[in-house]
């Protein structure tokens, strides 16, 4: 009766692995069914016996019924170890935001964790330690191509790292609220990228098979077109369908105008919105015989196609389809940005959110209201969508300028 009692509690204890986190010493995971999430216990080192003998005392505790760890014995506060506050941080902030926002926030506080090599959290969030890490990202420490960053790139690293820690603060384990330094950076250069032409877009649908393949050459072009009279974000245009509950879907009512249904998840506010469907845009989704509405709209065929191989892949994701439209966008030869020798940044080409970028700059030479092309591009203000995606072409404000006062110049001699 025993026997099967151990047994029994054996096949209730939680499942304890170990995971190498990237340039991170290794964790002791597993899933606490009192908590209902992920439990993460730092090995302290990078050492496989230890972490070994790490798991081999859990799962013996859990087994036993044994408490793993005591939340009165550890330290929250200045000086909790920066590993436990990495912890916490992921646990119980991060998995509350948009995947890839995490994974950026992830990315950028390693970066700042090589550079300073705090021990606690405290060490981390000190004026100097900040300025540190601010001269050292400047200076292109850890940095993929061993060059400068950019003052735009470090700011934003810089605002990730201090958010972290402002969310100590507010936890009530910071003493005071840590601010940012100061970092001069040009407000000229907002933009990655550039709008595109028509003529550039054009290039780009005429280099699309000899990227993806004949066979999936047209649901690629269609993908581009999608892009290019949306003003979607690539993630947003790969979840767009015509019937699926909680996607982007068009919406048709009698007697009003079509509209485009955002919901809350796929809006970076969290904010169900609705927005104009751009006339353009539903020419495009017309195209569609009604007996095919159903589904994604958007449904790019595999490149395996084009290799003559059997295609393995579900739909790809919309990560992967920004990379293809970005290889068209090089195949093309349509440059967005110049090389960088400071910093070792590379020629860039016209990628998908070049093509966002495009839409929200051809409303406004239509002569969109300000307001109107906010909300279709759903910022919280214009000087957001001017610097950002409509910064406008200055020939052509001349020469409405001049137009204009040619006009109020002929009206006051004819008044005479």
């Amino acid at each position: 009766m025993a026997k099967k009692k151990q047994v029994a509690n054996h096949k209730r204890a939680p499942k304890v692995r170990i995971a190498a986190p990237k340039n991170r010493p290794l964790q002791v995971r597993y899933f606490c069914p009192t908590e209902k999430r992920e439990v993460r216990l730092s090995v302290g080192s990078q050492d496989m016996k230890e972490a070994e003998q790490l798991k081999n005392e859990i799962e013996a505790k859990l087994l036993l019924g044994i408490s793993v760890r005591s939340n009165q014995n550890k330290v929250r506060g200045p000086g909790m170890t920066w590993e436990e506050f990495r912890e916490d941080y992921s646990q119980l902030h991060l998995k509350s935001v948009r995947d890839s926002s995490a994974k950026d926030a992830e990315s950028r506080l390693d970066i700042a964790t090589k550079i300073i090599k705090p021990k606690t959290l405290g060490e981390m969030a000190k004026p100097a330690s900040l300025q540190r890490l601010q001269s050292g990202l400047l200076a292109g420490e850890h940095s993929r191509r061993r060059k400068p960053r950019s003052p735009h790139t470090v700011r934003g690293y810089m605002k990730s790292i201090v958010s972290a820690l402002n969310w100590a603060y507010d936890q009530d384990w910071l003493v005071d609220r840590p601010k940012r330094p100061r970092i001069k950076v040009s407000k000229n250069s907002a933009m990655k990228g550039r709008p595109i032409t028509e003529a550039e877009f054009k290039k780009m649908l005429d280099c699309t098979a000899a990227e993806v393949g004949d066979e999936a050459a047209d649901s690629w072009k269609f993908i581009l077109h999608g892009l290019w009279e949306s003003a979607l974000r690539i993630d947003e245009l790969m979840h767009v369908s015509w019937d699926q509950p909680g996607t982007i879907r068009p919406k048709w009512t009698e007697g009003k105008l079509p509209v485009l249904e955002i919901p809350a998840p796929m809006q970076k506010n969290d904010t169900e919105e609705d927005i104009p469907l751009l006339p353009a845009f539903e020419r495009l989704l017309v195209q569609v015989r009604e007996k095919d509405r159903t589904g994604w709209v958007f449904d790019p065929l595999s490149l395996h196609l084009k290799l003559g191989r059997k295609v393995r892949h579900q739909r790809p994701d919309a990560e992967w389809v920004g990379k293809v439209i970005s290889r068209i966008g090089q195949r093309a030869k349509v440059e967005v940005a110049p090389a960088n020798p400071t910093t070792g940044v590379e020629i860039k080409f016209a990628s998908a959110h070049d093509l966002r970028r495009s839409c929200g700059d051809r409303l406004r030479n239509a002569g969109v209201p300000p307001l109107v092309i906010c909300r279709v591009m759903r910022h919280s203000s214009w000087e957001t969508t001017r610097r950002h995606y409509a910064p406008g072409d200055v020939q052509k404000d001349a020469e409405t300028l001049r137009r204009t006062l040619r006009n109020e110049a002929s009206e006051s001699e004819d008044n005479k």
